[in-house]
């Protein structure tokens, strides 16, 4: 069997061809989506849209970094980009440099989406995401953030045992890598504007992580790179997390990465399912729009005079950014652990709860018994 040549070894690279036609169905499919979108956002009150927007860039900002197998505390991303929103003197300490970094990137992703792409923004935004690597005893010979990688050794993604490791790709020789990210964004600037917006999206993440140009942070400057073109596709800021969703189907993103770079420049199948996900993001931007309306209604027709303290607790918990929490319901014994109260309390208030009619029984027999909110 022959064997596999990457993308950047064959004589017509970066010559990427696609299908046409399906190309300019994503495209057409997303920017249905987002009109959706905006026509939902029109009809909703504006401090309902902020919170909707706010819940969807906290999910990209964790779930970018999560893709590279990294956890960041949603407090902290959430005041980070709250504080984008605040004056100076309301504005909320964050604690976590990695969660303030990665906030400010996809802060500055939608708001300067039309600025021109070029070398120092993409240096700039790997600063952000790699806080660390520029000062005390991260600073390795490596060298900092904010450069193109200059090392002399193969820049491989491997995976294994050190002594027998597998290798899953390996990008251009250092010393190219100048040239490679000219030609890249001359491409991205002057040279891709007429192809179809989904088209120009996926293969401008797939050659930005085919020539991998830093020693750290490949992916999530590379998913930005995406997010401009998504929203220069759309002509307005993203109301979505692409992240989210990349996130969600994280083995099968490498998979399709992994295959595109190999052997032919024919990257069709990519732009399909890279597509696909983008439509999956706005429709799920739409869902988190219509969840959060939903919320307020149901919190503004609550009778909260026939409700307790505790019970009260719980479903401003269930309702706010503890929701994740939340989403295989309540039982007694979670209600006892966030109330500090009996078994006989806790099963009496989750019934009062039910009758009032705002919990619904997911699973209702006897000890097992499981409630959702009833929205």
């Amino acid at each position: 069997m022959a064997h596999s040549m990457y993308t950047w070894q064959l004589d017509n690279w970066p010559a990427y061809s696609f299908d046409q036609n399906s190309a300019e169905l994503w495209t057409s499919k997303a920017l249905a989506a987002s009109h959706k979108i905006l026509g939902a956002m029109a009809v909703v009150p504006e401090s309902l849209g902020s919170e909707a927007k706010l819940d969807l860039l906290v999910s990209a900002a964790i779930e970018t970094s999560a893709i590279e197998g990294e956890s960041l505390d949603r407090e902290d991303v959430r005041s980070s980009i709250k504080n984008h929103f605040l004056s100076p003197n309301e504005k909320i300490a964050v604690h976590d440099p990695v969660a303030a970094g990665i906030s400010a990137l996809i802060l500055e992703v939608i708001d300067l989406y039309e600025e021109p792409l070029t070398a120092e923004r993409l240096h700039h935004w790997n600063e952000l995401v790699l806080p660390a690597h520029n000062s005390g005893p991260f600073l390795g010979q490596a060298g900092m953030a904010g450069q193109w990688r200059a090392h002399s050794d193969a820049m491989q993604i491997v995976s294994g045992p050190v002594h027998n490791p597998t290798i899953h790709f390996e990008a251009p020789p250092s010393v190219r890598v100048p040239e490679e990210m000219q030609r890249f964004l001359d491409w991205f600037e002057d040279g891709s504007r007429a192809l179809p917006g989904v088209a120009r999206a996926a293969i401008a993440h797939l050659w930005f992580e085919t020539i991998h140009p830093y020693e750290d942070g490949n992916g999530r400057v590379g998913r930005a790179v995406a997010d401009v073109a998504v929203c220069q596709m759309l002509g307005q800021p993203l109301m979505m997390s692409l992240a989210t969703v990349l996130s969600r189907h994280r083995k099968a993103y490498y998979q399709q990465l992994n295959k595109a770079s190999k052997d032919t420049l024919d990257v069709t199948p990519w732009v399909n399912w890279f597509g696909e996900r983008v439509v999956e993001a706005l429709e799920g931007a739409f869902d988190v729009i219509q969840y959060v309306v939903k919320k307020a209604r149901f919190w503004d027709g609550l009778d909260t005079e026939s409700l307790n303290d505790r019970q009260l607790k719980l479903i401003r918990r269930m309702l706010g950014q503890d929701a994740p929490s939340f989403e295989n319901g309540i039982n007694a014994a979670k209600y006892q652990n966030l109330t500090r109260c009996s078994k006989a309390t806790a099963t009496r208030d989750l019934q009062h709860l039910v009758a009032e009619g705002v919990l619904a029984p997911i699973y209702s027999k006897g000890r097992y018994a499981r409630y959702k909110l009833d929205l």
